[in-house]
C-alpha cells in the first residue's frame, strides 16, 4: 500500500469506527434516559459512565479533527489531501504520535464501561441487537484500529 493510500485509510477508517462509538455511545445514553423507569443507583453510574465516554470521545474527535486540519488536508479551504511525499510522511508520522495517547484515553473509557454493571436487557434491546454490547463491539472494533492500524480490514 502506498503511503498516500494508507494516509487515506488510516484516516477515513478512525474516523468512521470512532464515529461508530459516539453514534452507539448517545443511542444508548437516550434509551437509557427514555426507557429506564426511576432514578436508581445503577441506572446513575451508567448514565455517569456514558457521559463521561461522550466527553471524551468528543475530546479524541476534536484532536483527530485537529490533525486533519493541520497535517491531512492540504488547506482548510480546499479539503484535498496533501499529495507531497514529505506533507503524506509528516501527516502519518503525526497520526502515529497521536495513536498511543488515543489508545490509553479510550482504554480508560473502555475499562468504565466495563466495571459499570450491565443496564437491564430489556432497556438495551435494539432492533439491531442490544445497544449495550454493539457498544463494546464497537469499541472492540476502534481498539483493534488504533492498537495496529496497519492489520485491520476494512470494517
Amino acid at each position: 500500500m502506498s503511503a498516500a493510500d494508507q494516509l487515506w485509510r488510516v484516516n477515513n477508517e478512525y474516523r468512521k469506527r470512532l464515529g461508530k462509538v459516539e453514534r452507539y455511545v448517545d443511542l444508548l445514553e437516550q434509551l437509557m434516559v427514555s426507557r429506564a423507569i426511576g432514578s436508581g443507583d445503577s441506572l446513575m453510574a451508567v448514565l455517569e459512565v456514558l457521559h463521561y465516554a461522550h466527553g471524551e470521545l468528543n475530546a479524541l474527535e476534536d484532536e483527530h479533527r485537529g490533525w486533519r486540519y493541520r497535517y491531512f488536508y492540504d488547506s482548510s479551504d480546499s479539503k484535498r489531501m496533501v499529495q507531497d511525499d514529505a506533507d503524506i510522511n509528516r501527516a502519518l508520522a503525526h497520526f502515529s504520535q497521536m495513536r498511543p495517547i488515543h489508545e490509553q484515553r479510550l482504554y480508560e473509557v473502555y475499562t468504565a464501561l466495563v466495571n459499570t454493571p450491565r443496564p437491564d436487557p430489556d432497556i438495551t434491546a435494539f432492533p439491531s441487537g442490544d445497544l449495550w454490547e454493539l457498544l463494546h463491539f464497537a469499541f472492540d472494533d476502534l481498539a483493534a484500529f488504533i492498537v495496529s492500524p496497519d492489520n485491520t480490514v476494512n470494517a
